[in-house]
Parts: structure tokens; C-alpha cells; sequence
């Protein structure tokens, strides 16, 4: 009876060695992965009662790799992928049966013969050799074949991968929210252009900065899918100014009399404005609030007026040059996001776009002794934007949060004022559009995003 225990422990030890050296041991902590942030989002949001993205809905795409298969209330952090169910204990013989001590009679004490021992009693109609019988002889011990690693499938409970979750969702609909919209209030700068002027008593000096409001209302098919339309605007830049003297160099003619009231003026006003719209219709592909990217239409429309004004000799001169940007095309851009706690993340985001720019030029000029010109010419170039915001959102509601930061945008290739080549004053002004100019804009931004 030792013997036999003793090779069916030895069984049961190689066995469960065999199990646990397929486990897979989880590495030490190391530096935070993208992987590990996404987990920390999906956290946070769980917390803030916001539900996990992917599955859960007809159509449903899989998560990304990293995202939490499962809710983290049901999920613990360090969970095995597979779990292993040795199947030894179908390997091994029944045991006899037992017996309760109250069905045994006592017996009086007697020697044992070693030759008895050899041959087991049994209970009336047990037979040792037939089948399924619960005991066996000790002289021939069952053979018990180690399990292969093919042995050891998971019973009753699924793989836990979120491909196999989302499967298991794809028969529920999604429910919402449905519509993501936007608010924020913006503040942006207008550098560059500063020693515009055409008096010899000083410069325009800056633009300075102007408030706008940027408004975004999005429907979103399922959680990773949007459709967005935005509006920016109206920015509107204003600078002037009064100076005394002649006029510069920039403003000239071959006929005296055009330039009579603009050099012997008393009062010279300069006024320049700029204006700046942005339109755009995206669709925005969502993942756990971590990165998402954007791609659609854009459309941008800036344009610059200038106006001098001079006053002298009881007569008054007047000049004019105005330009206009219709910029039509792609962009593209990526946002991401980390989680800093369960409510506040840094995140920023990039995009660029190319444009085909449909700019105009417009000069006239009024001599203030009946004679008037002006000239328009209209050219189509390729303009191009790069932008580049960093931000944080604070997490008020499952449905609502805060955010704000700081936005730089460049935009290339636009008409300005300030490189057009003016035309002499004459009866007939030539002018050709010139639409090679950069400009940077940045400020700060500050709203609310909420889902409903």
C-alpha cells in the first residue's frame, strides 16, 4: 500500500510541475508603455462612469492592443491570459469505497498471515477485473500517462483576449451618446508686418491680439467613429495710426499731380485690418480618448484691407490696397493623450493640410482733384498650414469636461498686404497678385467638451 502511494504521488507531482512551469511569469515593473497608459485611461474613465470603447455594439471594431478586454472592475490588473485545468484526476483509478464505522462489528485481535495480505478482500459483488471497478490489484499498478501541454484546456471559463469579448458583445447595439460637441474661446495673435507704412512719420507697429469662438458639433456612428463639422471665427485684427509728413518711398508717381495731397499732407491715417475664418467637415476616429486622428475638408478664408487717407491744402488723397485668401483642401491630424490621474491628462495634438489658394489683389487710388484708378487681379496658388497644440482636460462629468492650452498655426503661401509690389499712381495701375507669404499665428484656447 506505500509503495503505491507513493508512485501515484510521484504521478500527481510531475504533473502539476508539468502545469506550472507553462504558466507564464509576469515581468517586473518597468518604465510606463503606451500600453500601460492606455490601461490607465480606460481606468480613469471607468471611474468618471465614461464606458470602455470597442465591442458592446452591432459592427463593433476590435479594441486597440492594450486596452483592457473587460471592464477593470471584473479584470484584475495582473490576470493570467490562460488558465490551465489539469486533467490527472481522469487519469486515475477510483478509489475503493469507504466505509462508515458504524457498519463494521468488532472482531477479536488476530495474528495476520503474510500470505493473506497478497490478496485484498472485497465487498460481495465487487469483481476486481471488470470494468469501471472502483479498486484495483496491488500487484499491477495503472499506468498513468503525463499530460502533454495540449492536455490542459481551459474548462468553463473563455479566453479573456478583447477580440473574443468584442465577439461576444457584437449581438448588443451601442445606445450613445450619439452627438460630441465643442466650445472653446480663443485668443489669438496676428505677428508680423510690423514696419508697414507708407508716411515717413512712423510705423503701423503691431496687430496685437483678438478673441474669437471656436464651436465643433459632432454624430458619432459608433464609439470610434465621428463625423464633425467646426467653425473658427471671426478673427479680426486691427492697427492704426496719424503721423505727419510726406509720404514714403513705397507710395510714387511719374505725374506730380497724383501725389499733390498725399506729400504736402498735414494728416496722414493709416488703418489695416485682417480677418480670419476657418471652416471644416472631418471624420475623427476615436480610441479610448488616447490617440485619435482626423481627416476631411478645410477651409480657410484671411484676407487684409488697407486704407491711407491724406488730408492737406483743402484736399484730400486716398489709396487702397486690399487682398483675399480662399484656401480649399485636405487636413490631417493625430491628438494624444496621458492620463496624469483618474480625471486630469496632458495631451496635444498636430496637424497639417494643402490647400489650393484662390487669392486676389485689389489697389485704388483717388487723387482728391476728380481723378480715380483701381485695379484687381486674381491668381491660384498652392498654400499649405501646420499646426500644433498642447493642452490639458480636467474630467468634471462622464459627459462633460474642461480644457485648455496654447495653439501655434503657420500658414503659407497667402496674399498679404504687405508683399504685394504697390503699382505707381497713374489713370491705369498694374498690379500682379503675389501670394508667397507666411504667417504665424498662436494663442491661447479655453472650453468645454461634452457628449450627450
Amino acid at each position: 500500500m506505500a509503495t503505491r502511494t507513493l508512485m501515484i504521488s510521484a504521478v500527481i507531482l510531475g504533473a502539476t510541475a508539468g502545469v506550472r512551469a507553462q504558466v507564464p511569469v509576469s515581468p517586473e515593473p518597468n518604465a510606463l508603455t503606451s500600453r500601460d497608459y492606455l490601461r490607465m485611461m480606460e481606468e480613469a474613465n471607468s471611474a468618471a462612469g465614461i464606458a470602455p470603447v470597442g465591442g458592446g455594439f452591432v459592427g463593433a471594431k476590435p479594441r486597440p492592443n492594450g486596452s483592457l478586454a473587460t471592464p477593470p472592475a471584473s479584470v484584475p490588473p495582473a490576470s493570467v491570459p490562460h488558465t490551465f485545468a489539469p486533467s490527472v484526476r481522469a487519469a486515475l483509478p477510483t478509489p475503493p469505497p469507504t466505509f462508515a464505522p458504524s457498519a463494521l462489528e468488532p472482531t477479536a485481535v488476530q495474528q495476520s498471515n503474510p500470505q493473506e495480505l497478497s490478496s485484498p478482500s472485497y465487498s460481495p459483488g465487487y469483481s476486481p477485473g471488470s470494468p469501471g471497478s472502483p479498486g484495483y490489484s496491488i500487484g499491477a499498478v495503472p499506468e498513468v500517462g503525463l499530460p502533454t501541454s495540449n492536455s490542459f484546456v481551459a474548462q468553463g471559463q473563455p479566453s479573456r483576449t478583447p477580440q473574443s469579448v468584442d465577439r461576444a458583445l457584437g449581438s448588443t447595439r451601442w445606445e450613445g451618446p450619439r452627438w460630441v460637441g465643442r466650445y472653446a474661446s480663443i485668443g489669438m495673435r496676428r505677428p508680423g508686418d510690423e514696419s508697414l507704412t507708407f508716411s515717413q512719420g512712423g510705423q503701423l507697429g503691431t496687430f496685437g491680439s483678438d478673441t474669437a469662438s471656436e464651436v465643433s458639433v459632432g454624430y458619432m456612428t459608433n464609439p470610434m467613429d465621428c463625423y464633425e463639422f467646426s467653425y473658427l471665427g471671426s478673427l479680426n485684427w486691427i492697427r492704426a495710426n496719424e503721423t505727419t509728413g510726406p509720404v514714403s518711398s513705397s507710395l510714387s508717381s511719374l505725374d506730380p499731380q497724383w501725389l499733390n495731397h498725399f506729400q504736402n499732407a498735414d494728416l496722414h491715417q493709416q488703418h489695416h485690418s485682417a480677418k480670419y475664418r476657418q471652416y471644416g467637415f472631418e471624420r475623427r476616429w476615436l480610441t479610448d480618448d488616447i490617440g485619435n486622428s482626423r481627416l476631411g475638408m478645410r477651409v480657410i478664408d484671411y484676407s487684409e484691407q488697407y486704407r491711407l487717407r491724406s488730408l492737406g491744402f483743402g484736399g484730400e488723397g486716398r489709396y487702397g490696397l486690399d487682398t483675399g485668401n480662399l484656401l480649399v483642401g485636405i487636413a490631417s491630424g493625430m491628438e494624444l493623450w496621458r492620463p496624469i490621474s483618474q480625471r486630469v491628462a496632458l495631451g496635444g495634438s498636430i496637424d497639417g493640410g494643402l490647400y489650393a489658394n484662390f487669392a486676389e489683389a485689389g489697389n485704388q487710388a483717388s487723387d482728391g482733384n476728380g481723378r480715380d484708378a483701381s485695379v484687381v487681379d486674381q491668381d491660384l496658388s498652392l498654400a499649405a498650414s501646420l499646426g500644433l497644440h498642447l493642452r490639458a482636460r480636467y474630467q468634471l462629468r462622464s459627459w462633460a469636461g474642461l480644457y485648455g492650452g496654447y495653439r501655434w498655426m503657420l500658414l503659407t503661401g497667402v496674399a498679404t498686404v504687405d508683399d504685394q509690389a504697390p503699382s505707381p499712381l497713374a489713370d491705369t495701375l498694374l498690379l500682379s497678385t503675389s501670394s508667397d507669404a507666411s504667417l504665424l499665428f498662436h494663442g491661447f484656447d479655453a472650453g468645454l467638451e461634452f457628449k450627450f
